[in-house]
């Protein structure tokens, strides 16, 4: 009988055992599937979150690049402006030194004058197109 009791306690022992873990891996595996479906909608969330951000970078790249072609596009026209304006200078110059001893001084000045600040604002204006 004794080993019938002993029999009987560990078979009742080990049922016990297996009902224990079976119900614990059930808890687990609920657990798991939590914490999976949970990973799941973070994830969903920041990559959203992350496609807005890069949509609005995008955006803002976008508006850099317009800006800046129509900076380039500016300064080719300034610099037609610059070569214009250097070529006046030249003109003047050019009258200049063609005119006569007897024309008035004063015409020869002022001429002289708008000369050279014809060509000091081609070379101020050199550097701002370049």
């Amino acid at each position: 009988m004794k080993t019938w009791k002993l029999l009987a306690v560990l078979v009742l022992s080990a049922a016990f055992f297996v009902t224990g873990y079976q119900y614990a891996a059930a808890l687990y595996q609920k657990d798991i599937e939590e914490m999976r479906r949970a990973y799941a909608e973070r994830a969903r969330f920041m990559e959203e979150k992350y496609r807005a951000t890069e949509q609005k970078q995008t955006q803002a790249l976008v508006a850099a690049w317009e800006e800046r072609d129509k900076a380039l596009a500016s300064l080719r026209d300034r610099s037609a402006d610059l070569e214009r304006v250097r070529k006046q200078a030249a003109d003047a110059r050019g009258r200049l030194s063609a005119i006569s001893s007897d024309t008035c001084s004063d015409e020869r000045k002022q001429l002289a004058r708008s000369a050279e600040l014809l060509e000091r604002c081609g070379c101020l204006l050199a550097p701002l197109i370049h």
